[in-house]
């Protein structure tokens, strides 16, 4: 199958590639925008009390390449499973493919990372439903995981740090998004929105994939968790939170920011989450939460900027081959 929009041999014509590079600068600006609005946080840690400060670049530059490792791991996954489902798709195109997508995440809603992916993959010959179907999946698995890891290290009560009706509607937008029924009604959905054929549903899909593909996202809370872990030692005299408690916080903070549909990859709801989390966790104050919050942001965007750098020197290397 060939998209409209497709060259020879499956590649994107010219008009696809400008529209995908004005695409990611939009969310680009939209990230400067965003945190531009929020330097005010700052300020916090110039009135902190109790907490003593201290920035330790080794520290710092091993928690950014955590966080850009569990996405390199989180671009691999989304790639194998992809060949798993019968795209043609290499794993090394893929990978650059879903990096770079990552940053459509800034721009309001949760449409245009997917519209972006489904868009590159449809031009490339592949199918848009498989396509989207997979990320489906595996997001999916992040919210269960991440909600589960919460539970499991902070205790269920954790999740009252959010707001009840923000964890009750987190658990019934997660059973949903996990649940067969569910799931097909957005095939059915994604194939009549990009009119592809009825036999485009991959059969992985029902059982062992959505299994294996949890199973693969838990494991990779821990380099995300870890990042955080270290950015905190990086920053503070005294780390108030160990490992296993800085990926549980991290992780719930996620989900919190995630379920929100129109904060732009979960923002300002995921600085709240998280720094009422450090403030259940590990004592501290709002403040210093607060600033530690915007600091974890800033983290993960650099390591999001370094992805997409990573993915368009892939892309830049298949070219030249």
């Amino acid at each position: 199958m060939r998209a409209p929009g497709a060259g020879a041999a499956g590649r994107p014509r010219p008009a696809v590639v400008i529209g995908a590079f004005v695409f990611l600068v939009a969310a680009l600006v939209a990230v400067a925008v965003a945190l531009s609005g929020r330097w005010d946080a700052w300020a916090a840690v110039a009135g902190a009390e109790g907490v003593g400060w201290r920035l330790r670049a080794p520290w710092l530059v091993g928690a950014v390449a955590c966080e850009v490792l569990a996405l390199l791991a989180g671009a691999a996954l989304w790639a194998f499973v992809f060949r798993a489902c019968g795209a043609r798709m290499g794993v090394r195109e893929g990978v650059s493919v879903w990096l770079g997508s990552q940053l459509a995440r800034y721009l309001p809603g949760r449409i245009w990372q997917a519209t972006g992916l489904v868009a590159y993959v449809r031009a490339r010959g592949d199918s848009g439903v498989v396509a989207l179907t997979v990320a489906l999946v595996l997001q999916a698995g992040t919210l269960a995981t991440g909600a589960g890891i919460g539970a499991a290290v902070l205790g269920p009560g954790v999740f009252g740090a959010i707001g009840p009706w923000s964890a009750a509607f987190g658990v019934l937008a997660i059973g949903a998004a996990l649940a067969p029924p569910a799931l097909r009604a957005m095939i059915r959905l994604g194939r009549r929105l990009l009119r592809e054929p009825p036999d485009s549903e991959p059969p992985e899909v029902r059982g062992g994939l959505l299994l294996r593909a949890t199973l693969a996202r838990l494991v990779l809370w821990l380099p995300h968790g870890l990042g955080f872990w270290l950015l905190l030692e990086g920053m503070l005299v005294s780390n108030p939170l160990g490992p296993l408690e800085a990926i549980g916080v991290f992780a719930v903070a996620y989900v919190a920011g995630y379920l929100v549909i129109l904060a732009p990859a979960g923002m300002i709801v995921r600085e709240a989450a998280l720094a009422s989390l450090l403030g259940v966790a590990g004592g501290l104050p709002i403040g210093p939460a607060a600033a530690l919050a915007l600091a974890a942001r800033l983290w993960s965007t650099l390591a999001e900027i370094v992805g997409f750098a990573i993915a368009a020197l892939i892309g830049l290397g298949a070219r030249r081959r």
